[in-house]
């Protein structure tokens, strides 16, 4: 339990700035990350859910949340359409400039390397085992 605690702590302190309404939440975080790693044709809000392990209700209303801040804009998918392809904006692209989880990865960059590899072994065994 102490090592989950630690954890969370971790990864709040992350997102400090994430308390006050205006700001840019956790999941639309995870949004952004997700739209700048990924061809347009896999930035559908089906793809996003499925990739967040979230149902489609959350991510579209976060999508929309960032579309009335300038964050994403959202264009018709030219291979089905019932969906749209979710793009960053110049905005959405400056934001992820000043990304939280960068200072996560700051303090895992000085750890030793071993150490690093551990974290990188475990956490992927956690990931890749959902408990199910």
């Amino acid at each position: 339990m102490a090592v989950a605690l630690l954890m969370e702590r971790i990864v709040r302190g992350a997102y400090d700035g994430a308390r006050r309404s205006g700001e840019i939440q956790p999941l639309q975080w995870s949004i952004l990350r997700y739209l700048q790693s990924y061809p347009p044709e896999r930035r559908t809000l089906t793809r996003i859910a499925a990739y967040l392990d979230l149902t489609h209700a959350p991510i579209s209303r976060a999508i929309r949340t960032m579309g009335a801040r300038g964050l994403v804009e959202m264009d018709d998918n030219p291979d089905d359409a019932r969906s749209h392809i979710v793009s960053l904006t110049e905005c959405g692209r400056a934001a992820l400039r000043a990304d939280p989880i960068r200072k996560i990865a700051d303090r895992i960059a000085i750890l030793p390397e071993a150490d690093r590899l551990a974290m990188r072994r475990a956490l992927r065994g956690m990931a890749l085992d959902k408990g199910d």
